[in-house]
């Protein structure tokens, strides 16, 4: 009886902390606000004060991407106004897929992202999303811009580059070539 119960409460925990989960699909504006990316992001939130961040890089509008999404994972942070980063205040950092998707391996580079939770005012100096590529050991910041609740489509006409910019499976496989 009581390994029964114990199977019927934690049925319960996991079935009430689903329930509370959120998710979000928000597509990526380039800093001017005027171009949308052919990529965005989808993903929920949740955990205990939604500390967590899971979902997926959608690519499949991108050209040369040979996966339809990248994985992404990450948590709840504070970034301080001090960090000079485009995007301060609540956000959410996550760890982006993206260049080995695009690679179809490991690339030795990684996209570190910072999100908003809402697209804000397009405004010149704000943003809703940055961009930071990670590889030996360096961390730049790569791109920003802003989020919106307009998902990019055929139809929209997005931009036929991903918030990678220009770089392609092609470009990704030369220069991991290169430093061999």
């Amino acid at each position: 009886m009581k390994l029964k119960s114990l199977a019927v409460v934690m049925l319960l925990v996991l079935g009430c902390s689903a329930a509370f989960a959120q998710s979000y699909s928000f597509g990526f504006l380039s800093a001017s606000g005027v171009n949308e990316y052919c990529n965005y992001e989808s993903f929920t939130v949740g955990g205990k004060a939604n500390f967590y961040l899971q979902g997926y890089d959608v690519l499949s509008l991108c050209p040369g991407s040979p996966v339809a999404g990248a994985s992404i994972n990450g948590f709840a942070i504070n970034v301080p106004i001090a960090a000079f980063s485009p995007i301060h205040g609540k956000a959410y950092v996550y760890s982006d897929q993206i260049f080995d998707a695009y690679y179809g391996g490991w690339s030795q580079e990684q996209w570190t992202a910072i999100t908003k939770l809402a697209p804000g005012k397009v405004e010149f100096g704000h943003a809703d999303w940055a961009g930071y590529v990670g590889f030996f050991g360096y961390e730049f910041l790569g791109n920003y811009g802003f989020i919106t609740s307009t998902l990019p489509s055929a139809a929209s006409r997005p931009l036929m580059k991903s918030t990678i910019n220009t770089q392609t499976m092609h470009s990704l496989k030369a220069a991991h070539h290169a430093q061999k």
